[in-house]
């Protein structure tokens, strides 16, 4: 992309030039962690947060962070501005590091990538009339942390292509735990439940989490009383909040997006 600069290491350099050594264990064995967030009108609303959490992957998955949270902060600030484009998206990754066995983690040698490039948000057809879910049996390694391994959502990507399907819905041992790129809610009886245990914690999770006027629940369920649910609908930076009315060939209770789902939905995104 021309006139497009990423940051690598605290230099900024345009990304067609961007690299990373073969010896990186996010080359050799898939180590590494990122974080992603939009940009609106040069602004990052969330930044602080992301930074938590970015920080938080990195200490679950013990690769040295040589930039404390306000230099991050800056760092991604300085790239957003010098790109200047209107609407876009940050990545930001910690490499593994350079390995001297392409095994071991060696400390001081990880690198920090900051991506920013155009993004726009296309809300799917399901973020208006709700969307389908496809459950599938996985339970993600340090799930509190947010990694690049990927590997069981993008392997079924083409069949959420096929389906049209929003998400994969993963289950461990018939528990919710998440969706690949999202979190999972359902409503019973006017109360939100979330899971608790063994997943990620999304930005906009924690922003539903923050809301008053609705009764939310964390605490773990079954597969079970998702489906019985009154209501069901996922979060994510880019899906927003987006409603789901089925679970591979189960429909959600009448089949139409809900009250508290739609009442939620004009909290976080304003219509």
């Amino acid at each position: 992309m021309e006139n497009i600069y990423t940051c690598m290491n605290g230099a900024f350099i345009p990304f067609d030039q961007t690299s990373v050594h073969v010896s990186d264990l996010i080359v050799q064995r898939g180590y590494g962690i990122f974080d992603f967030f939009l940009v609106r009108d040069g602004v990052a609303p969330y930044l602080s947060f992301h930074m938590d959490r970015f920080i938080r992957s990195a200490e679950l998955m013990k690769l040295d962070l040589a930039y404390t949270k306000e230099e991050l902060s800056a760092l991604v600030t300085k790239l957003v501005a010098k790109n200047n484009i209107r609407n876009s998206s940050v990545k930001i990754m910690l490499t593994g590091g350079l390995s001297p066995d392409d095994f071991t983690l060696s400390p001081g040698k990880a690198s920090l990538i900051i991506i920013n490039k155009p993004y726009e948000v296309k809300w799917p057809e399901a973020w208006k009339s709700g969307g389908t879910l496809i459950t599938c049996k996985y339970q993600r390694e340090m799930a509190g942390a947010k990694t690049i391994n990927y590997i069981r959502s993008v392997s079924l990507s083409q069949k959420l292509v096929e389906t049209g399907a929003a998400e994969l819905l993963y289950t461990d041992r018939n528990w919710v735990r998440e969706c690949s790129r999202s979190n999972v809610y359902f409503v019973k009886d006017q109360c939100v439940f979330t899971p608790k245990t063994k997943m990620l914690e999304g930005v906009t999770r924690r922003r539903i989490l923050a809301l008053e006027g609705f009764r939310i629940q964390v605490s773990d369920f079954k597969l079970d009383e998702l489906l019985a649910a009154d209501e069901v609908f996922i979060t994510s930076t880019t899906k927003g909040v987006l409603p789901i009315i089925r679970v591979d060939a189960k429909m959600i209770s009448d089949g139409k997006i809900g009250p508290v789902t739609k009442a939620i939905k004009r909290a976080i995104m304003g219509d």
